[in-house]
């Protein structure tokens, strides 16, 4: 049995707990969970407490333990700026010079950190910095030790989904064969959209947006009536039940916001003044199939949709993961945004 590492993905809606190993080279998801997120995010007391209580049924005796945030600007903040290029200590200097301009409160307060997004002839660099409340770090690197995991590395949602898209682009049967290509991964969380386009040279678009599809929760439970009481039905799939959303009168209008602004982003990426030719689009998130939803996309571009194809990158073994009660058994796709941030956090510990 190879090395374990374990991935806390806490989503807006869900937090999904994955643990892999490597065997003969492959990696393999042999443990996991999937449970609601408290709405408060990090801001709920239970957050950490629930996480706690559900690696502890992980089938992990030890190992490493990865992080993937998001930004919720107060305790998980990102931002974005443009500075002088140098070497890696005068750059450091810069942003610790600046960085209160994207810590609202004392800066003592929060860890960060930063990466070059992209370096212009004019000896200026795009930068991303990134930083999180020490309180919340603290109490999780606790967590893990008791169950004798190692916290090694951290990153926000949008970083996690350009790795899991940069595996895409660097698989020979996937990846780009020309400049002027490019591919899209969509991933449709509980209350954003996140797309990321790629080029076989670099990332074109890194973006995120809101949308209102998580509003069919309270649509659903609303319209239910005496079904409420039925113990075969699950409100939670017949979100993705085409004849059910059609009864519902809002659902088009999630719909076409929803889809518009993913294929608006695309549209900017592929023809900005750089123009690129986009050759596919992948999904991933547990929203994704929403009825119709790929569809209009695939319908806008003209380009062939899938799955992203998780199969190809990690095996899943049978019966790995646990879920509440009377929740649906999530499919393996639900933890491509983990499976992304493992990946990212491996080439970082090297």
């Amino acid at each position: 049995m190879g090395k374990c590492f374990v991935v806390a993905d806490f989503g807006q809606g869900k937090t999904k707990l994955s643990a892999y190993r490597k065997e003969e080279g492959k990696t393999v998801l042999f443990s996991g969970a999937v449970y609601d997120t408290p709405k408060g995010g990090f801001a709920d007391p239970e957050m950490l407490q629930m996480f706690s209580v559900w690696l502890e049924k992980l089938a992990v005796k030890r190992g490493d333990l990865f992080a993937v945030l998001p930004v919720d600007e107060k305790f998980v903040l990102e931002g974005e700026a443009d500075y002088p290029m140098g070497s890696s200590k005068e750059i450091a200097g810069i942003i610790k010079n600046n960085i209160a301009t994207f810590i609202p409160e004392e800066t003592e307060q929060y860890h960060y950190d930063w990466r070059l997004v992209e370096s212009y002839p004019s000896g200026h660099g795009h930068f991303q910095i990134a930083a999180v409340r020490k309180a919340e770090m603290d109490v999780m690197h606790e967590i893990a030790e008791r169950k004798h995991l190692k916290l090694c590395f951290a990153d926000i949602t949008g970083n996690a989904l350009e790795n899991l898209a940069l595996l895409l682009r660097s698989d020979k049967k996937y990846g780009l064969n020309t400049s002027e290509d490019a591919i899209a991964l969509v991933d449709v969380g509980a209350r954003n959209s996140h797309i990321i386009v790629l080029s076989k040279d670099r990332v074109i678009e890194n973006v995120s947006v809101g949308h209102d599809l998580y509003r069919m929760d309270k649509i659903i439970m609303s319209t239910l009536g005496d079904l409420k009481a039925d113990k075969t039905i699950i409100p939670e799939l017949l979100k993705l039940n085409p004849s059910y959303t059609e009864k519902v009168s809002q659902y088009d209008n999630f719909l076409d916001m929803a889809a518009t602004d993913i294929i608006r982003l695309i549209k900017q990426a592929v023809s900005g003044e750089n123009r690129y030719r986009l050759s596919t689009v992948y999904f991933s998130g547990g929203l994704y199939k929403m009825p119709q939803l790929v569809s209009r996309i695939k319908e806008s571009f003209g380009t062939p949709c899938f799955a992203y194809p998780l199969g190809d990158f990690v095996t899943v073994d049978t019966g790995c993961i646990a879920c509440e009660t009377r929740k649906p058994a999530p499919v393996a796709d639900i933890f491509a945004t983990s499976f992304g941030a493992l990946m990212g956090g491996m080439e970082n510990a090297k």
